[in-house]
């Protein structure tokens, strides 16, 4: 179904004096529209810089159910920012987030709502994509079960252009060219893109996990020459939401790794807690291996166990290579001290 363009025809009740609360009287209306329209120029008439037409007005007049429909006309008009958005295509999140909630689970009001609601989603969420807002086509998306299994696959065209479009380019990165590449993917690396997808409908599930494995593999191939772009895009992916349980052992374990691989490279002595307690404890194995040289020793040796990688996991020796260098360094300075 297409969308409809919506313009609040409490203003144009409100224009021509016709009361719209408890002294509404349908038919006295329609006669008092009937003449405003015949004496009107051009056979239109303009509020506030909005056109009405004799034709949509009747068109909704004579609807059977607009007394009921009239309800919730009147509540838009009491609802500044929903109007707004869908008169002119413009979102304040905040607002419209509150005023949405005086809504929620009527049924009616969706039904009523969502041929008006298509046409701005559509708008907006090309005007976002367009500009690489995910987090702002994310909060959209907070409000798509307003929209109709009738509008939805319009209102979604967009969204599902963009995500195609991103498989295509993702797909064909690899470490050769991942430099020349990023400037087209930085939306991926630097931005708070997870909101954008734990609040993508069901209909791109499928479409989502794709994503999320490429973003996962193109980590694994640049692990060691763009360590902080593989962190960014990790804190990303281990915010996502309703991700299989074989993708989120994988985003977790890497997480993990470049995590402390960031912390392993960091510049002069500013190092985490935990790389301190580790300095710590091979210090103290150390000092006590010296004092307690050719004695028995009773504590059994330490067993680590084997870690499965697959394809998508990250190589520990990214942290390997960063910690023989860096924070072993750091190690001997501390010895020699002593």
């Amino acid at each position: 179904m297409a969308s409809k363009q919506y313009i609040s025809i409490v203003r144009l009740f409100n224009h021509l004096d016709i009361p719209t609360g408890e002294g509404f009287n349908l038919s006295r209306t329609k006669k008092q529209l009937q003449a405003e329209f015949g004496i009107a120029q051009g056979g239109f008439i303009e509020v506030d810089g909005f056109t009405y037409t004799r034709h949509d007005v009747f068109e909704e007049i004579d609807h059977p159910d607009f007394l009921k429909r009239f309800l919730f006309h009147r509540r838009l008009w009491n609802s500044p920012q929903l109007l707004q958005l869908i008169e002119t295509n413009t979102a304040n999140f905040p607002g419209i987030s509150v005023e949405f909630k005086n809504f929620t689970g009527n049924k009616d009001f969706d039904e009523f709502f969502s041929p008006y609601f298509g046409g701005p989603f559509n708008y907006l969420s090309r005007t976002f994509l367009a500009e690489h807002k995910l987090k702002e086509t994310g909060n959209l998306l907070s409000f798509e079960d307003f929209l109709q299994p009738a509008e939805r696959e319009e209102a979604f065209r967009p969204i599902r252009v963009f995500l195609d479009e991103s498989i295509r380019l993702l797909r064909n990165i690899n470490r050769e060219n991942y430099d020349m590449m990023r400037p087209k993917i930085s939306h991926w690396i630097d931005s708070d893109w997870y909101i954008f997808f734990n609040n993508l409908p069901h209909e791109f599930y499928e479409t989502k996990n794709d994503i999320t494995t490429y973003l996962i593999n193109i980590g694994v191939a640049v692990q060691k020459s763009h360590r902080r772009d593989c962190a960014a895009m990790s804190e990303q992916l281990v915010s996502l939401n309703d991700t299989p349980q074989s993708l989120r052992e994988v985003i977790t374990s890497n997480h993990a790794i470049y995590t402390r691989a960031t912390v392993a490279s960091g510049d002069g002595w500013s190092v985490s807690w935990r790389s301190i307690f580790w300095i710590g404890w091979i210090l103290f194995m150390i000092f006590r291996g010296a004092n307690s040289c050719g004695g028995n020793s009773t504590s059994p040796d330490i067993k680590f166990i084997p870690y499965d990688y697959n394809k998508f996991k990250v190589s520990d020796s990214l942290f390997k290579s960063i910690k023989d260098t860096n924070f072993q360094r750091r190690i001997d300075s501390l010895l020699k001290r002593k």
